[in-house]
Formats: structure tokens, C-alpha cells, sequence
């Protein structure tokens, strides 16, 4: 089997995602298709055009043959692909760095800063025919094949997650194997030691989000659902849901305690400060950043008035600092995100205009939030709503929008101020302000 990093990890996951994004901020370049090439994201177009009942096969199946073989487990090298995280930032030093919890709000941040973000959770998918209700059997499935992979990479913990809400079309072909580093992958230390200048901070991503979940071995946990529509009791109280004996952290969102145990001693042995950006969920970063952003705008005389919400892995930091939109990210396309938004836009000043990216999953899953739905918070707050890259009769089925919101930013004005990085003190004093960096 071809065990190479990329090939190991899943495409559309939110580290690898929002790393790519990153990347390609770091790089002044445009982040349109996903990353994924133009002839790629033609096709996507075009298939977007077949009857959802034939195209939702084909999105299963696509997205189904990124699982690895399950006997092959034993034969992948988690430190490789730690290796290629921190290999794909251009060569240069950095004033800051990021590292831990996936976060699209703190990527942007990260993006205006110019300074790179090592990713701490990711997805390794693995082959596997079932029914996405037996959440049951998929714990038994994780209990036969996860040893494998722990057995090989004794840097990582396991968290098996099982959302047949969110990931119902997915979960039908493969095994959602989150895996968390415990402690600092060797590559991340070569980077930080290199590419850092001196006493230059280090950011800490550190979601607390925590989920109830069954403890299948030493280093390996099961999770019943995940963040979205529904609650963990909601989750749980499925029929075939396993019976969780403890609280664990989040299989997609939360930090591993030993990995923030790992950092802080890193940079205690190598003067760097450690900057704690604490969160209980994705979600509260959005608001903080917002206002960072905002204020960063207004400081360099630039119009801070059109907001832009990227969702989950559907945004594009570079063409969002070069259009003047300030980003307010949402997890995901889901109503208590929408609620988050309201409680932004309701302490924020006012913005004239509000464009949405919505991330369709192909499902109708709980707690669904639609276009009007975004368009009813907004117009709440005074603000024109523009669906970006959307055809809305088709949502939550309208998959060629992943392939379409490259070209309708490009279609947006540029901004008015040329621009140079956001300051890495500037920021630590406002989230300080903000109550997300505390000492």
C-alpha cells in the first residue's frame, strides 16, 4: 500500500483542509476547489448538475475510496505525516506560530499574521461496508483493526468517532479513526526550533470541548456522534449507541492533555512564550477573531463593513484578506452555529453586507441549518445576505458549490489598502482583552 502522508489522511477533513488553506495564504496564492486542481473542480460543476439520488452514490463512493485497507493500519507512519504538515510552509522564519485544535477562525487569524499552524487531531479513514446506524458494530470494528494502528505509532491516541447524523453518507463505506498526538511530533519540534525566530510566541490551540465516550483500550476511545444538531444525549440515546464510561476530548474539536503538557515544555527548554488561546468548542473563537479582524481593517483605513462566513472547511483566507471582508468562521452549516452568529452580529457594529459560504454535507440531518435561515439572522441585524457560490432549491445537495466559491470571490472588489502581516503582540493583547488568553 502506498502509506505516503497524503494518502493516509483524509482529504476533506478540517486539518488537512484548513492546513492546505493555510498553506496556500502563506504562499499569496487563492485557495479555490478545496485545493484540489481546476480540471478536478470542472467535473465537480458538472456532476453537481445529475439528479441528487445518482450523484449521492457517486459522492459516497468518491469519498468512500479514501479508506485504507484495514489489514494495512500496522504499515502506517503518523511522524511522516507530521513531517509533510510542517514541510508544505514555504522556507523562511516566522515571527509566530500556531499549533493544536483545528479551528477556521484561528486560521484566518493565523493567515493575516502570516505565520504557519500544525495541526494536532487527524482523520485517517479506513475501509469499511456497514450500516450507519450500528454504531455498535463500528466500536467492535475499531476494537479488531485500531490496535494495528496504535501498535505502530505509540506517539498518538485513538478516538474512533461515529456521527451517523453528520457523516451519514461517508460512515456507510469507511471508519472515521481520529488520531491525536500526546506528545510533540519530533518534525513539529525540528520546525518550531527552525523556522521560529527568537522569543517568538507560540499560540496553543487549546479546545476543551470534551464528549462522553467508551474507552476501548489504553490509547484508543469511541465516539457516538459529534458536534452538530445534535447533543452527545441525543447521540447516545439512539438505538445500538454503545454506553460511554467517561469524558474524553472531542474526537474532531478537543486537545489532548498530554499535547498541551508537551508544548508548554517545549517552549519552557526553548524560551519561546507560550500563548494559551483557551475555547470550549469551535465555535467561541469565531466572535474574538471577528473583532481582531475588524479592528485590524479600520486600523489601516481600510472599510470593515462586509462580513463573510466561512463553514467548516469552505473559505478561503487569502482571497478574504485581499477582498477587506472581515471573517466570522462557522463550524459547520447548523442551527446553534447560526444562533452564534446571531450573538455577533447583535454585540457587533453594524455591517452593510453579509456573505455566506454554506458546506453542504448531502444529508438532511438534525439540526440542519438553511439558507433562509442565515438570511433571517442577517436581515435581523440590517445587513443585505448574499449566498456565495450557492444554488439554494438545491441545499443541503448542492455539492457543486464546493468548486464554485473560488470564482464568485474573485468576482467581489478587492480591497482598497495595500497590507502588511497583524502583528503576533497586537493579536495576544486582544485576545487577552477578550478573555480567551489568560497570564
Amino acid at each position: 500500500m502506498n502509506t505516503a502522508p497524503d494518502k493516509v489522511i483524509a482529504s476533506f477533513d478540517s486539518a488537512s483542509v484548513l492546513h492546505a488553506a493555510l498553506v496556500a495564504a502563506l504562499e499569496g496564492r487563492p485557495f479555490s476547489n478545496l485545493g484540489n486542481p481546476e480540471p478536478l473542480g470542472r467535473l465537480v460543476r458538472v456532476a453537481a448538475r445529475l439528479p441528487w439520488p445518482l450523484l449521492r452514490g457517486i459522492y459516497s463512493r468518491i469519498g468512500g475510496a479514501e479508506g485504507i485497507p484495514p489489514d494495512r493500519l500496522g504499515e502506517i507512519d503518523l511522524s511522516a505525516v507530521a513531517s509533510a504538515f510542517a514541510g508544505a510552509y514555504p522556507r523562511r522564519r516566522y515571527p509566530a506560530a500556531v499549533i493544536g485544535a483545528s479551528n477556521g477562525a484561528l486560521t484566518h487569524l493565523a493567515a493575516a499574521m502570516q505565520i504557519p499552524w500544525l495541526p494536532q487531531t487527524v482523520l485517517v479513514p479506513v475501509s469499511r461496508h456497514a450500516e450507519p446506524e450500528r454504531a455498535d458494530l463500528a466500536l467492535e470494528f475499531g476494537r479488531r483493526w485500531g490496535a494495528d494502528l496504535l501498535a505502530a505509532n505509540p506517539q498518538v491516541v485513538l478516538h474512533q468517532m461515529h456521527d451517523a447524523a453528520q457523516d451519514e453518507l461517508m460512515i456507510a463505506r469507511m471508519a472515521y479513526f481520529r488520531v491525536k498526538w500526546q506528545a510533540l511530533p519530533e518534525a513539529y519540534a525540528t520546525f518550531l526550533a527552525e523556522r521560529l525566530t527568537p522569543g517568538a510566541p507560540v499560540f496553543l490551540a487549546e479546545d476543551r470541548l470534551t464528549w462522553p465516550a467508551t474507552r476501548v483500550g489504553d490509547r484508543h476511545w469511541f465516539q457516538t456522534g459529534g458536534l452538530g444538531g445534535l447533543s452527545p444525549e441525543e447521540h447516545l440515546a439512539a438505538p445500538h449507541a454503545p454506553a460511554p464510561d467517561e469524558q474524553a476530548p472531542e474526537a474532531e474539536w478537543g486537545v489532548e492533555p498530554g499535547f498541551v503538557d508537551a508544548i508548554r515544555q517545549w517552549c519552557a527548554d526553548h524560551d519561546h512564550p507560550l500563548v494559551r488561546i483557551s475555547y470550549r468548542g469551535p465555535q467561541q473563537a469565531s466572535g474574538p477573531v471577528a473583532q481582531i479582524l475588524r479592528s485590524w481593517q479600520r486600523e489601516r483605513g481600510e472599510r470593515s463593513d462586509e462580513l463573510i462566513i466561512p463553514s467548516f472547511i469552505l473559505g478561503d483566507p487569502w482571497r478574504t484578506i485581499n477582498r477587506a471582508l472581515v471573517p466570522y468562521w462557522t463550524y459547520f452549516a447548523v442551527r446553534d452555529a447560526v444562533s452564534a452568529l446571531d450573538e455577533y452580529l447583535a454585540s457587533a457594529d453594524r455591517f452593510r453586507r453579509v456573505f455566506v459560504l454554506g458546506f453542504q454535507h448531502g444529508a438532511e440531518s438534525p439540526g440542519l441549518a438553511r439558507p433562509e435561515d442565515y438570511r433571517s439572522v442577517i436581515g435581523r441585524h440590517g445587513a443585505e445576505s448574499v449566498m456565495v457560490g450557492v444554488r439554494t432549491r438545491q441545499w443541503p445537495h448542492d455539492i457543486g458549490s464546493l468548486a464554485r466559491y473560488g470564482q464568485a470571490l474573485d468576482d467581489l472588489p478587492p480591497g482598497s489598502r495595500p497590507w502588511e502581516p497583524l502583528c503576533p503582540d497586537a493579536v495576544i493583547t486582544a485576545l487577552q482583552q477578550s478573555g480567551m488568553v489568560t497570564g
